[in-house]
């Protein structure tokens, strides 16, 4: 029986890399992406604690906000006029009044009276709106409150009474 030796076997054709250049890579990449999730979610929260400036606030910062998008509060005043495709109205708060030209088409629910807030910039001494939200209570009234009971079998609805605060309301026609 003849033994034969195993040669060693050659050593690798790349050099390994020192664990303390990968650990090192590792841990920067690692302080990278904690930086950007916390820039998310500071950003996050700088915008939804700030929802929208009253009318007050918005012409008290009306050089430092200069043509940046922002949110404004107010109610519609009753001089809403429509110029083409152009909605020139003014939204009041707190005794201060702003004037407002939207280009967009008004929200169903709009009118004067209406508390809104307007997603916009200032163009000069008025403030361009983009975009119209109807502010509303969570209150709600049906228009038509026996029309459901009506349509059941029996005319009565369930149980005989018609259950304040449901969506079965229609809009009013």
């Amino acid at each position: 029986m003849v033994l034969t030796s195993v040669p060693p076997a050659p050593p690798s054709a790349r050099p390994r890399r020192p664990f303390l250049g990968t650990r090192r890579r590792q841990m920067v990449a690692g302080l990278v992406i904690a930086g950007a999730l916390a820039f998310i979610v500071v950003e996050g929260l700088n915008n939804a604690t700030v929802y929208f400036k009253t009318t007050a606030q918005a012409v008290a910062d009306k050089a430092t906000l200069g043509t940046s998008q922002f949110r404004i509060e107010g109610t519609v005043e009753p001089d809403v006029r429509q110029v083409g495709t152009t909605t020139q109205f003014s939204i009041y708060a707190s005794g201060v009044a702003v004037q407002i030209v939207d280009t967009g088409q008004p929200p169903q629910l709009f009118k004067p009276g209406v508390p809104v807030v307007l997603e916009g910039h200032w163009q000069g001494p008025v403030y361009a709106a983009d975009l119209i939200m109807v502010k509303h209570t969570a209150n709600y009234v049906e228009a038509h409150p026996d029309r459901l009971k009506s349509q059941l079998p029996g005319g009565s609805g369930a149980g005989g009474s018609s259950a304040g605060g449901s969506s079965a309301g229609g809009s009013g026609s």
